[in-house]
This record gives structure tokens, sequence and C-alpha cells, in this order.
């Protein structure tokens, strides 16, 4: 009985543990795509409402052409993609 009480906390804490790692992934990918869009606005010198479109059709574009990958993936081939094309 006792032994059945020990596998069931270390269940528990094993789960335990790999829900926060899944919940401090999400957390950290969406700071990641934050992180990145505000870089491509500082890089752009757009006025912002122009840079936000043209955000739009490179994501647009991108997702056509490689979909279901996440927007970090995207925005960072497109800060890629411009900081090649600006050499």
């Amino acid at each position: 009985m006792n032994g059945e009480a020990v596998n069931t906390d270390i269940v528990i804490l094993v789960v335990g543990a790999v829900v926060a790692l899944g919940v401090l992934y999400w957390l950290l990918a969406g700071n990641e795509a934050s992180r990145l869009r505000d870089h491509y606005f500082r890089s752009i010198h757009l006025p912002r409402a122009e840079a936000e479109q043209s955000l739009a059709r490179h994501l647009a574009r991108l997702q056509e052409k490689h979909p279901g990958k996440s927007e970090a993936w995207y925005l960072r081939r497109i800060l890629a993609d411009l900081h090649r094309d600006r050499r």
C-alpha cells in the first residue's frame, strides 16, 4: 500500500513538472514573437501603420509558402531576409 502511494506521488510530480515546462515554453515562445515583432518595427524605418501592413504581407506570403510554422519562425525568417537584403 505504501509503495502505491509513493508511485502515485511520483506520477503526480512528473505530470506537474511536464505541465509547468509546457506553460513556461508557451510563455517564452510568445515573448520571442513579441520581441521579434519589435525588432522588425525598429528595423524597417516606416511609420507604424505602414510597417504593420508590410509585416502582415510578409507573414501572409510566408504562411502560404511554409504553412504550419510558429509565428516566431516566420518573424525570424522575415528579419533574416531583411538583413540579407541590406547587405
